[in-house]
């Protein structure tokens, strides 16, 4: 009697581990690491491609939905602290530009994390001069003076070229980088106006046929 007593007991013991071992291996077999699903290991959302919370249709995304509208390059008196670029947010939407940079290929501007400008809107640039920076005006004071003839590119995230202008002679720096994008033709160049005038471009093209000679009208 004793021993029958000590096999059943053993018996329910082995039914239990295997069991527990089977639990444990549909445990191990049903459970995964998480993984990402957004645009980066981090499902940090890039703020130029995704849709805006503020808009209800979204960001418009466009290669460049902000551009080079205008440039100083010649004004009356010093040139140093009275040269501007003014850029403009032509699209629907407010642009993220935080990151981007303008660039002459040798100095350069950084827009601050989060700086935005609204649909329809301008900043300028001041090129050489320190300042405080706000929504409407930004101030480069380590960008050198712009030269008779030289060239500007803007960045988007540092790297990206999604607006170029070059003037008073082709071969400027980034002018390679420009055509291979869609964004200029190589040996095009605006031609520099007299003193006191800038170049503004009218949106019609990528090349020097849309930039015309005209009066200083910064913001507007």
């Amino acid at each position: 009697m004793r021993h029958f007593a000590l096999l059943l007991a053993l018996f329910a013991l082995v039914t239990l581990t295997a069991a527990c071992g089977d639990y444990a291996n549909t445990v191990r077999k049903d459970v995964s690491v998480p993984q990402s699903n957004g645009p980066n290991p981090q499902n940090l959302p890039n703020p130029n491609t995704v849709p805006k919370p503020n808009t209800p249709q979204g960001y418009a995304v466009s290669p460049s939905p902000v551009t080079i509208e205008e440039v100083l390059v010649d004004p009356i008196g010093p040139r140093a602290g009275n040269q501007y670029v003014e850029l403009f947010n032509a699209s629907l939407y407010e642009a993220d530009i935080g990151g981007w940079i303008l660039t002459d290929g040798i100095h350069s501007h950084t827009f601050g994390y989060g700086f935005r400008v609204a649909p329809g809107a301008r900043v300028l640039v001041h090129v050489g001069t320190a300042g405080i920076d706000t929504q409407a005006d930004q101030f480069a004071p380590s960008f050198s003076v712009l030269q008779d003839a030289g060239s500007l590119a803007l960045l988007r995230n540092g790297t990206e070229l999604v607006d170029f202008v070059q003037w008073g002679a082709d071969g400027q720096l980034f002018e390679v980088s420009a055509e291979q994008v869609g964004e200029w033709l190589s040996g095009d160049f605006v031609n520099l106006p007299t003193q006191g005038q800038s170049f503004h471009y009218d949106g019609t093209a990528n090349d020097s046929s849309a930039w015309h000679h005209g009066n200083v009208s910064p913001g507007q």
